[in-house]
């Protein structure tokens, strides 16, 4: 097999699709079908049916979180069909947003994926560093995602370890150490209904921050809804309080603005062509993938935080406003990550939030005011990251005129 490239998820679409049929093997007592060969009509069919049983599951009711669900074949393996690629999709376009000219603390050298599945993740992390001579250790409670990963890994050009029967919070955490530790949609299904799973799920991090390389990365990503995300935010905080430093997607270490608000939250989009397979499940089963989202952070462990050449994380007290006169005149400022969606009030202006290490506030303006960023504002998107200079002061936030400039990070 030629070795993916570190950015797009299609060349892994055969291969899945090969390793499902191999674990629900032929249907309806037909001839096994040959590597490669394109999907029939009752293969999607019954992949599409097994989809929304595994969706209602994790993202409706729920009722699989917590469970080893992937030891079903039909689970694993539309899980392999839909939930992988989006999974490495999700993990390269984080790591692209925490590390956009390049990985520049050395070579990667082992890499630990903790509830890992099949391994979306922490092949996604070893092929994005796009080096050989990698170890991957997978840990999971279920063998039969772990034997899928093994055979996974080794197409891609992976070295994998497979830890089976581990459970976190129960089991051992590998010795490391490890340069990237990934969680991915793990962390959500620890002490779910425990009020105090927020401080248990800071101390499993702190267990596994032991693991880590001195210059290590841990990677949290979890689904893009109000429960988990927000969760996931008050753990951020907490762990910026014990010293560790956010890399991506936030630009300030303090803490966060949307945790403050009630019913608010911050999730990461990410704009991609699905593959065809994917797309094919999608259409079948109203379940629409144009955007991948995740509420997610790259964090940097506490023990190099003292080394970081990022923004310095401000002083209570003396947070400097954005939107204040003294802030306007300035040259660039920034970076900032647009955090919202295009919103349009009752006067037709149109606006969205930015949030920087001053906090997070709103950016405005208004169609055919023909100033010059008037076009590259109405270009942006979700999770992009902008310099701004000389916008006006509105009441509500700042605003375009005739002076301001955005530029693309």
């Amino acid at each position: 097999m030629k070795r993916p490239s570190s950015s797009p998820v299609h060349p892994w679409e055969g291969l899945l699709r090969d390793e499902w049929r191999r674990i629900l093997g032929p249907l309806g007592g037909k001839k096994p079908k040959p590597a490669g060969s394109p999907w029939d009509q009752e293969e999607l069919e019954k992949a599409a049916a097994d989809l929304l049983t595994l969706q209602r599951g994790l993202t409706g009711n729920r009722s699989l979180i917590g469970r080893s669900y992937m030891d079903e074949e039909s689970r694993l393996g539309v899980y392999l069909l839909f939930y992988w690629p989006i999974s490495y999709f999700q993990v390269q376009s984080l790591l692209r947003m925490a590390f956009p000219r390049g990985y520049g603390e050395g070579p990667v050298g082992a890499i630990l994926d903790l509830g890992s599945g099949p391994a979306p993740a922490g092949i996604a992390v070893a092929q994005w560093a796009g080096q050989g001579g990698i170890r991957l250790t997978a840990c999971d409670p279920s063998r039969r995602a772990l034997e899928s990963a093994k055979r996974l890994a080794k197409q891609g050009g992976v070295d994998l370890t497979p830890v089976p029967g581990w459970v976190a919070g129960t089991s051992a955490i590998p010795r490391g150490p490890f340069d990237f530790i990934v969680l991915g949609h793990l962390l959500n299904e620890l002490w779910k209904d425990d009020g105090a799973r927020i401080e248990k799920r800071r101390e499993f991090i702190d267990a596994v921050a032991q693991e880590l390389a001195p210059a290590g990365h841990l990677l949290l990503l979890e689904p893009a809804l109000e429960s988990t995300g927000r969760d996931l935010l008050e753990l951020r905080d907490r762990l910026v309080d014990d010293g560790w430093s956010v890399v991506a997607p936030c630009f300030r270490n303090a803490p966060c603005p949307a945790l403050a608000l009630k019913g608010q939250t911050c999730h990461s989009d990410f704009t991609w062509t699905p593959p065809a397979t994917v797309e094919a499940l999608a259409r079948r089963t109203g379940l629409r993938k144009d955007l991948v989202k995740t509420t997610a952070l790259v964090l940097r462990k506490p023990n190099k935080f003292s080394q970081l050449s990022q923004i310095p994380e401000p002083t209570p007290n003396k947070t400097p406003d954005p939107t204040s006169a003294g802030a306007i005149g300035k040259e660039e400022r920034g970076p900032y990550r647009v955090v919202s969606e295009f919103m349009v009030n009752k006067a037709g202006r149109t606006r969205l939030f930015l949030c920087g290490q001053e906090g997070r506030f709103t950016l405005s303006a208004k169609r055919d005011e023909f100033f010059p960023a008037e076009a590259q504002f109405f270009s942006l998107r979700r999770s992009q990251a902008i310099m701004l200079s000389h916008p006006e002061l509105r009441e509500s936030g700042l605003a375009l005129g005739p002076n301001t400039r955005i530029r693309i990070c």
